[in-house]
């Protein structure tokens, strides 16, 4: 409180300050104006983005500006874009004029690799980029689906949309990849291993600006879970003119969706808005009794207090349902596997909301401090009953699993000069899961929570003329667990609990730019920690008077140790880059679900059948290869290979086997996007995968890759200087190919067709 307090005091005592401004024009190559181009001017220390949109004159303005640095970057339809531009606002009126340039590929502005903005040639770690402009092109719904094409990523959709979806990076399992919100975890204190999973399939593309994906562990930066990557969702922040969109499609799967967007600014621009709502229903999903419906929700608002102060405030709500399937199984031939047969009273609802407030203060324009809370509240009800073809329960029941994070983080930033900047800051976690089984014999509930405290640090350092970056970082996090409470009888009454260890993490990463041939050299190396969830401690299951534990109170922490390294290299004036990355993660210590036989009732001090315990870790190490290319101005094309070798030290099966589950040796990525005149666009993306193994008891199984291509054509035809319509077709699975994800049948071919109202 004293914090918010002193900076609400600062702000008030500069308010008086004269105002900054950024003026300009933007023209394409033949020096003829742009209208309606979009620009975003990123502030280096904090990350803070401000959009607008050139008038018919192709000029721009940015009012109320805090004197800092900057990284200007524009583009348009059908122009091209511009590389982006380094600007000190110093307190005056300045003017930047910029020339779009065809046919070229430009260095994007990110902030997740460093926490702060930097291009992408800056940043010295393995960062994609999939903004809006791409999301829109392959008329993308889903996060989950937008992230298909990166490198190195295997997205899994178990079943049509709305269904169970996995996302892994670099050969390591689903829960070591982290997912953000503007820079905040987003995770289900109540899932299985305490992440981002159990809703993955309930992100839509509601208000988003951009995907940030960092390959590589970012423990350092966002705590637990960044172990094998992290997934930035960096929102829309509004500003300049209003505008926005209303769309509608359908077609397959009984599929319907309406979205609407609407952001802008007022008061000069002192305050910034952006929100957007979707809702999606799947009327028949593969076997026309799949349903799944989703309400998402996305806001953003900012106010501008003072010439170097801001309050803002960001909102996302999602309500989702599935009908859910029989998990596959192997048939009693031991040989083939049955898939996901229907389940008529299986189902699962599930509520999220995630809040962001932030106060931010600039003192000068090389210091810079901020507050922020951020709050994660998850509801999901799975329900079940009689009905159905395998080991379906005597009676309709419910369990309810709730969980909540608060955290809260302050936070300063220190430019010491034009080449150094130090991040420091102070985070407070407290998270609960709450579990609830129901039924007519049960009524049993699990209550826990968990308090950390953590402190974090980061330097960066630009050398030799901008040509070397260096980049340090370190965090420390210690937990406080409390004892659980149980309604009922348990097998963890009388267990020793014991805090998680602390955790220490830190991460190092260098970078060199050869500017006169094009050439980035990069190297990387970390070590990343994951605390046991709670519900790997002490989840169970109790129906009908039954009582089964899964979890361990000893577990301890996973830990591991990663290391990448590569090269990316411009061609042909900056119209091709190809980069290349070796990465090796050695998983030090682990935890998996184990009922092949490694606990028993005998010699488990918790007499359990089977649950979670700690094994030995393993390996995962590859290749990645990509190249990206703008032959013409109307034409880009992107294309990747990853190679994968993960290895167990321990058998996730139960047999010799120890080829990690669910890891494909080779996977393939292509994307094409061609603009044919001023209103046709048409874009193919494709993914490919070699076979995998996954676990169906007692044997590993081996299925079968896929293998999966995705086209989609618009017409866009203009109706004012600042109205437009769109038509547009989507095909999905345009091979009509057939495949299985972990035993669950995905969907053959299918199209749906739609329009948008842009505005």
């Amino acid at each position: 409180m004293r914090i918010l307090i002193l900076l609400l005091a600062a702000s008030l005592y500069v308010a008086a300050e004269p105002q900054s401004a950024l003026t300009g024009v933007v023209t394409d190559a033949s020096g003829g104006s742009v209208p309606n181009a979009r620009l975003t001017l990123t502030q280096r220390a904090t990350g803070q983005q401000r959009t607008a949109l050139t008038d018919n004159t192709g000029a721009f303005t940015y009012d109320h500006l805090a004197p800092a640095d900057y990284l200007l970057e524009a583009s348009a339809e059908g122009f091209g874009a511009a590389e982006p531009a380094a600007i000190a606002v110093t307190g005056a009126k300045q003017r930047h004029d910029i020339r779009l340039e065809p046919a070229r590929l430009v260095s994007q502005v990110q902030v997740t690799a460093a926490s702060t903005a930097q291009t992408v040639d800056e940043q010295s770690k393995a960062l994609d980029i999939v903004d809006s402009a791409q999301m829109e092109r392959r008329a993308e719904f889903s996060i989950a689906e937008a992230l298909r094409t990166v490198p190195g990523l295997r997205v899994e959709q178990l079943g049509g949309p709305g269904t169970f979806s996995n996302v892994i990076s670099r050969g390591m399992r689903p829960a070591d990849t982290s997912f953000l919100v503007d820079g905040f975890r987003l995770r289900d204190a109540a899932s299985p291993q305490g992440e981002a999973t159990a809703f993955i399939s309930d992100l839509l593309v509601a208000n988003v600006d951009r995907i940030e994906v960092l390959r590589g562990s970012g423990s350092s930066l966002y705590g637990t879970h960044a172990t094998g990557g992290v997934v930035n969702i960096i929102t829309d922040q509004g500003g300049g003119r209003l505008r926005g969109d209303l769309s509608t499609e359908g077609g397959g799967l009984g599929l319907l969706r309406g979205t609407a967007r609407l952001s802008g600014g007022a008061l000069q621009d002192r305050l910034r808005f952006a929100g957007g709502f979707t809702h999606l229903n799947v009327l028949d999903g593969i076997d026309g009794d799949d349903r799944a419906r989703n309400n998402t929700a996305h806001g953003f608002a900012q106010l501008q207090l003072g010439p170097r102060t801001y309050l803002s405030g960001r909102l996302l709500v999602a309500n989702a349902f599935t009908q859910l399937n029989d998990s596959p199984y192997l048939a009693a031939d031991g040989r083939n596997f049955v898939p996901s047969a229907n389940d008529p009273d299986a189902r699962r609802s599930a509520l999220s909301s995630n809040v962001l407030a932030t106060f931010r203060h600039i003192f000068t324009p090389g210091a810079s401090a901020q507050v922020s809370y951020s709050g994660v509240v998850t509801n999901r009800d799975n329900r079940d009953g009689p009905g159905g073809t395998r080991f379906e329960p005597l009676f309709n029941n419910s369990a309810k699993f709730d969980g909540r994070i608060d955290t809260l983080q302050a936070r300063t930033d220190l430019s010491l000069g034009r080449y150094h900047l130090i991040t420091g800051g102070y985070e407070l976690e407290r998270e609960s899961f709450d579990n609830q089984s129901i039924d007519p014999a049960t009524n049993a509930r699990l209550r826990i929570e968990q308090a950390s405290n953590a402190g974090f640090a980061q330097i960066q350092g630009r050398y030799l003329g901008g040509r070397l970056q260096l980049m340090a970082s370190g965090r420390v996090q210690r937990f406080n667990l409390r004892r659980p409470e149980f309604s009922t009888g348990s097998l963890y009454r009388s267990a020793v609990i014991n805090t998680p260890p602390d955790a220490v993490t830190g991460d190092a990463s260098a970078a060199y730019m050869i500017a006169s041939t094009g050439t980035k050299f990069r190297a990387h190396a970390g070590n990343g920690y994951r605390a046991p969830s709670l519900f790997e401690r002490f989840g169970a299951s109790f129906f009908g008077g039954s009582f089964s534990g899964y979890g361990d109170p000893r577990l301890r922490p996973e830990r591991l140790l990663a290391v990448d390294g590569g090269i990316d290299q411009y061609f042909a004036r900056n119209k091709v880059r190809v980069s290349s990355t070796y990465f090796y993660t050695r998983i030090q210590e682990s935890i998996t679900f184990d009922f092949s036989g490694g606990i028993s009732p005998a010699t488990d001090p918790y007499g359990r059948f089977g649950g979670y315990r700690n094994s030995r870790g393993g390996l995962a190490r590859g290749v990645e290869l990509s190249v990206e290319a703008a032959p013409t101005r109307s034409l880009t094309v992107q294309g990747s290979y990853t190679f994968t070798k993960a290895r167990d030290r321990a058998s996730q099966y139960g047999t010799s086997e120890l080829r990690s589950p669910r890891i494909s040796e080779h996977m393939f990525t292509a994307t094409a996007s061609q603009r044919i005149g001023r209103r046709i666009d048409v874009t193919f993306d494709m993914f490919a995968a070699s076979s995998y193994l996954f676990p169906l008891y007692p044997v590993a199984f081996r299925f079968s890759g896929p293998v999966r291509g995705d086209l989609v054509a618009g017409w866009t035809k203009p109706l004012s200087d600042r109205q437009s319509i769109r038509f547009f077709t989507r095909v999905e699975n345009v091979f009509n190919r057939s495949f299985f994800e972990e035993g669950f049948r995905t969907p053959k071919a299918w199209a749906v067709g739609g329009l948008k109202w842009l505005f």
